[in-house]
């Protein structure tokens, strides 16, 4: 993977969890991809927050879903690169 620094990384984060508040829904699953790179169970917890967030009572919590399908395609992101790299 490429290296980035501390603070760029603590940023993205910063910014993709505060993402739900502000930003429409295609860029906060840009912005949770993006988290999800660093530390890929992130995009879990930000689907849940945005399902707690929008969704109605009784409904499909499908941002959770998307959540799990963004942590495990960034696991294999992950993997990937990183025995590419080796």
């Amino acid at each position: 993977m490429i290296r980035i620094s501390l603070p760029l990384r603590i940023g993205i984060i910063i910014l993709a969890c505060a993402s739900p508040f502000i930003f429409p829904s295609i860029l906060t699953g840009i912005l949770a991809f993006a988290a999800a790179l660093i530390f890929p169970p992130l995009a879990i917890v930000l689907g849940m927050l945005t399902d707690l967030l929008y969704e109605p009572t009784g409904y499909w919590p499908f941002a959770s879903m998307l959540g799990v399908i963004l942590c495990v395609i960034a696991l294999f992101v992950r993997s990937f690169v990183k025995e590419r790299i080796m």
